[in-house]
């Protein structure tokens, strides 16, 4: 039987073929909310976290479209809340959300 998929941080479509009655695994995907702080030259973003704490270790967006409205927004003033996909130990920027000027 043929499995297919859409890899969620890459867009690529993924195929293989497995047999009817074989178990398969499915990742725990999970979306977090976090607001940015600021963007650095090297393009790491700083992100402030529930508890208060800082966030510095993901990437801007390789998504055109997205980056765009990331360093716009940014560079507008506005507050700007960006949504987190975390699956299998990566984690990739996916959303924006414009919660008003700074």
């Amino acid at each position: 039987m043929p499995l297919r998929a859409i890899d969620i941080f890459t867009g690529k479509k993924l195929e293989d073929i497995v047999p009817l009655l074989h178990n398969c695994d499915v990742p725990h995907v999970n979306r977090t909310d976090y607001q940015l702080i600021d963007i650095s030259e090297d393009g790491f973003v700083s992100l402030l976290t529930e508890n208060g704490n800082t966030k510095d270790d993901l990437r801007l967006p390789t998504d055109d479209t997205l980056l765009a409205q990331v360093k716009d927004g940014f560079a507008e003033g506005k507050d700007l809340v960006l949504s987190v996909m975390s699956a299998m130990g990566e984690e990739q920027i996916c959303g924006i959300k414009d919660i008003g000027p700074k």
